[in-house]
């Protein structure tokens, strides 16, 4: 029996031999590209859970970030929709107080007190990444009614509400004969509930008493919004709303007195309001600061964790990247001499 070694059969080997390589040099020059395994499933083998848990541990935090940074921006916009709440609350407070029940100031008080109500309604109504922030969880629709809108239900209210109870509207010249009991006694009894309960909500607002809340790291999670529903809108709307439409202009300077001590009563409590609301509001900013700082400490952990297992040795790496190149080059010059060989040449 005799034996023989074919030189195609040597040939076809060795390209195989060349492609198999050349697969390997391609995985090996991603990994030194990349610095991780490229199969990690393979390289790990049963220490692939290990690597998954860690993985998703890693993405919850990211993703918790991510939104935590979102809801930052929303609570930074309030803070700055609150503090000028503040500014001009305080503003119309200071020429209630400084008005002295002088003639000609009514006219200058009633205009300040529209622009107020016109702020109040249009902040309440501020918009951040296309959600209404002080909507509560009804995010999707403008919480607070615009009272000088075509048909506004809280205007309406309000005209109803003085015309039953004086016999005639807010413009009429016989605004000047109400007394300080009689407008005193309004505001108690008819002015007031406007700005309470159903009412509120009925005719003003249709923001959720319920507000927005967010988990803001794995074992914590708080409300992240504040709700136009809060007392403090509520008695700032009801002092903005006696100054600017009861009237004002046309009232004696003793009845106007009575609506300006309410209304300074009114804002008074509105100021110690919206300070309990910044501050509610800055103790979830902080809450959300600790909560980035420690993901980010964690995140890193599980960042090393999960290199020890994925990262391949760089000078393995670069090592097996030569090792095959030279298999390569190896390969493709036997290749070449084989097909050299003829039987012609030693005929």
């Amino acid at each position: 029996m005799s034996s023989f070694i074919s030189s195609y059969a040597i040939s076809s080997a060795l390209r195989q031999a060349v492609l198999n390589a050349q697969s390997n040099l391609a995985q090996a020059r991603q990994e030194v590209s990349t610095g991780t395994y490229a199969d990690v499933g393979v390289a790990l083998g049963a220490q692939t859970a290990q690597d998954i848990s860690l993985r998703s541990q890693e993405s919850l935090l990211q993703t918790l970030t991510t939104t935590n940074n979102l809801t930052a921006t929303n609570l930074s916009t309030t803070q700055g929709v609150l503090s000028s709440f503040q500014t001009t609350a305080q503003s119309l407070l200071n020429s209630l107080v400084g008005s002295g029940n002088q003639d000609g100031v009514a006219t200058s008080l009633q205009q300040q007190a529209q622009s107020a109500l016109k702020a109040l309604i249009s902040g309440l109504n501020t918009t951040e990444g296309g959600n209404y922030i002080f909507a509560g969880t009804n995010t999707a629709v403008a919480p607070i009614t615009d009272y000088y809108g075509t048909g506004a239900a809280n205007k309406l209210a309000v005209d109803s509400a003085f015309s039953s109870y004086f016999g005639f509207s807010q413009t009429s010249s016989n605004v000047a004969n109400i007394t300080p009991s009689q407008m005193q006694s309004f505001l108690d009894t008819q002015f007031a509930p406007l700005f309470q309960g159903t009412n509120w909500t009925s005719n003003w607002s249709t923001a959720s008493n319920t507000t927005t809340s967010s988990e803001i790291s794995p074992s914590l999670t708080v409300s992240t919004s504040v709700s136009a529903n809060e007392s403090a809108f509520q008695d700032l709307a009801q002092a903005y709303t006696m100054v600017a439409d009861l009237g004002t202009q046309n009232l004696s300077n003793s009845a106007l007195q009575t609506v300006e001590t309410n209304a300074e009563n009114l804002i008074n409590a509105g100021l110690s309001g919206l300070t309990d609301i910044q501050s509610s509001v800055g103790a979830v900013q902080n809450d959300i600061t600790s909560a980035n700082s420690q993901m980010s400490v964690e995140m890193s952990v599980l960042s090393t964790q999960i290199g020890n297992l994925e990262n391949v040795n760089p000078y393995e790496a670069s090592t097996e990247v030569s090792n095959l190149q030279t298999q390569i080059e190896t390969a493709y010059s036997l290749t070449s001499q084989l097909t050299q060989l003829s039987l012609v040449k030693y005929l």
